[in-house]
């Protein structure tokens, strides 16, 4: 409970003394180095390890909200190496980098000096989250990685890709609709449209997709703020009537909805080409070998992964994991929950507090 406290604390107050951050190292990876920071307790002694993974976004490791949970997690009681994986950054998706950037980064860490004996935690964000517990399943890193925290990952890479079209997402039977990210489909697209037989040509489509993501990310604004529909109408204005077509769908005017059946069409001919290039993206072919105690979390009003994903996540985890999984109202993913009901709040609160509570003591 005390180094719950610690990390609330660390976490809603300005940067204190207590934590040592901001240094640079180089951890080696098959074939590229990885640049990483760390953040460790000013005070002496051992702690544990925690290896904290991004998302596939711009700035990387220097996201804000990167940033302050891995400060608010050294101020806990623990030494937090951040590694950066470049293809994501470019916005490109690569499992292959990402496992890479794991598994570097925790046998680095687990040998650090100050790093408590007995393998390290690995905290994963959005598809940080699906790509660390993949990763904790390879048989050379079992005395390595010790446990997986995940927020906001995915389980079905068709279902969230789909989703990133249409905001559809389903339950034990029961459908609901949220209005998608846009950045969830205009990563997607730019990756995976030309993969598609009958869009193979429409290079310019996808790279307006990246474009428009990285825009996104560059400026750290919302993806359906009006303040990018300018950016929309000048990439738009440099294709074809029929790659307009397509363009319509997926990056409309803010204050437009794409017609469904054609957003939901198309949103699952790139899913499939998205799974037909990465099989790996897949994460349940490999969970059955996961051995860690998992901890899992979502914000129940996700627009880029529906929270959906981490409840089928949950129900794949093998009997040998123990795991618990909190949805949350007090976080989202690309943009700020809204605010909780004070009828409601004492609840959410102590979920919170109890998620804090599982995933710190996990080592």
């Amino acid at each position: 409970m005390l180094r719950t406290a610690r990390f609330i604390r660390g976490f809603y107050r300005v940067p204190s003394d207590r934590v040592t951050e901001g240094e640079e190292i180089i951890v080696g990876g098959d074939g590229q180095p990885i640049p990483c920071t760390v953040y460790r307790p000013r005070r002496s002694g051992r702690y544990p390890g925690w290896v904290v993974l991004h998302g596939i976004t711009v700035p990387g490791r220097a996201h804000p909200s990167l940033q302050r949970f891995a400060r608010a997690l050294a101020e806990s009681g623990g030494v937090v190496l951040v590694p950066e994986i470049d293809s994501w950054r470019e916005l490109r998706v690569d499992p292959a980098g990402a496992d890479d950037a794991i598994a570097s980064a925790a046998r680095h860490l687990e040998r650090a000096p100050g790093v408590k004996p007995g393998g390290v935690g690995v905290v994963g964000f959005s598809f940080g989250a699906t790509q660390a517990l993949v990763t904790a399943t390879r048989p050379e890193l079992q005395d390595a990685i010790r446990a997986v925290v995940g927020f906001g990952g995915y389980c079905d890479p068709i279902d969230t890709f789909s989703y990133a079209f249409t905001g559809e997402h389903e339950w034990n039977g029961i459908r609901t609709t949220l209005p998608p990210d846009p950045y969830g489909r205009w990563i997607v697209t730019a990756n995976y449209l030309t993969d598609i037989p009958e869009f193979a040509h429409m290079q310019r489509v996808a790279n307006g997709a990246h474009r428009l993501a990285e825009e996104s990310g560059r400026r750290g604004v919302y993806a359906g703020d009006p303040v990018l529909d300018p950016f929309k109408i000048s990439i738009r204005a440099g294709l074809t009537p029929a790659e307009r077509e397509i363009w319509d769908l997926i990056a409309p005017d803010a204050a437009v909805l794409p017609p469904l059946a054609a957003t939901r069409t198309l949103g699952s001919k790139v899913a499939q080409a998205a799974l037909a290039r990465h099989p790996a993206l897949d994460p349940r072919p490999v969970l059955p070998q996961l051995r860690k105690p998992v901890v899992l979390a979502h914000g129940y009003y996700d627009q880029l992964i529906p929270y959906a994903e981490s409840l089928h996540l949950h129900g794949h985890i093998p009997a040998s994991s123990p795991s618990h999984l909190t949805i949350s109202r007090f976080f989202a993913h690309s943009r700020e929950a809204p605010p909780v009901r004070l009828r409601d709040y004492p609840l959410e609160a102590i979920r919170y507090v109890r998620l804090l509570n599982r995933a710190l003591s996990a080592l």
